[in-house]
């Protein structure tokens, strides 16, 4: 299945990819949540009918409640997740280019950090690019969002609490990450974390242990690898977060970029106003998303 959230930005509706379409879950069955955070915290026992629901033609449906996907704005599969939790050098080739202009290196255990859940933002939605912001970067990651309240959960039954996974952008001001070490600020920006285009469930995402990520700016390919260069795979890093603190249904694990990052660039190929910045993930699907010119974010 594809799950996607749909409408306007903080006003989006729970919907379901077909054949082309956005069909809408309430309007479809009203046993179906409108609220994508109401489809989340219900997720397990909402499960079953999704997938009945998804198993019927987008045709077969009533036109009220489809869509044509080209007619509608998608916003983020988890559009206001409570948490985003962040992994910092889980690629080794990403830790090298990075050692000769700061001081990277390996850690035992997954190095995390946050971004606030409002940077969530759909698949083609602008990057506000926000005043006071000097360097700005990008990220190309896999995501994991979260299906069923994780605590403690052992990396052999990860699998059992994600919902699905998807393609998301970690949007970086390096100026505050950087310069005065705040991480948190620095990636934290309104519409700092582009993810989508839909939440695609386990059965259906392929082998998320090997799959291929790249990204783009302006069509020139900026990173090019696989999540099987991940020092921590998937089920080691929701072990390790579950076991810091509750993960809740709607929580995204952003699981690290590759190399190709354009502040380690040289020189540096850091994203300016007008700037076209693109990211896929086999199977996953592709963001698409314009910088927009400097502004107070909103």
């Amino acid at each position: 299945m594809r799950i996607v959230s749909w409408g306007p930005r903080r006003g989006e509706r729970a919907g379901l990819l077909s054949d082309g379409f956005v069909v809408d879950l309430n309007r479809a069955d009203g046993a179906l949540p409108s609220d994508p955070r109401d489809l989340f915290r219900g997720w397990e026992r909402l499960e079953p009918k999704l997938r009945k629901l998804s198993a019927a033609p987008a045709a077969s449906l009533a036109s009220s409640c489809r869509e044509p996907l080209g007619s509608v704005r998608l916003g983020a599969p988890s559009p206001d997740p409570g948490e985003i939790v962040c992994l910092a050098g889980n690629y080794e080739e990403h830790i090298k280019e990075g050692e000769c202009v700061r001081e990277m290196k390996r850690t035992a255990h997954p190095k995390l950090f946050s971004k606030a859940g409002v940077t969530a933002s759909g698949p083609a939605d602008d990057i506000v690019y926000p005043r006071g912001v000097e360097k700005l970067d990008y990220e190309v990651e896999i995501a994991v969002i979260i299906g069923r309240a994780a605590r403690s959960v052992p990396a052999a039954k990860a699998s059992g609490v994600i919902a699905g996974y998807c393609v998301l952008n970690d949007v970086s001001a390096r100026c505050a990450q950087f310069g005065d070490g705040q991480f948190f600020r620095g990636k934290s920006f309104e519409t700092f974390a582009p993810m989508g285009p839909a939440l695609v469930t386990p059965d259906e995402a392929g082998n998320v242990a090997d799959l291929r990520l790249r990204s783009w700016v302006n069509g020139q390919v900026r990173q090019d690898s696989r999540t099987s260069r991940m020092t921590f795979p998937i089920p080691e890093i929701v072990e390790f977060v579950s076991g810091v603190f509750t993960l809740r249904p709607g929580d995204v694990i952003a699981t690290g970029t590759p190399a190709g990052v354009g502040v380690f660039m040289n020189p540096p190929g850091l994203l300016q106003a007008g700037d076209l910045v693109e990211m896929e993930v086999d199977g996953l699907g592709r963001l698409a998303n314009r910088v927009a010119a400097p502004r107070d974010a909103s």
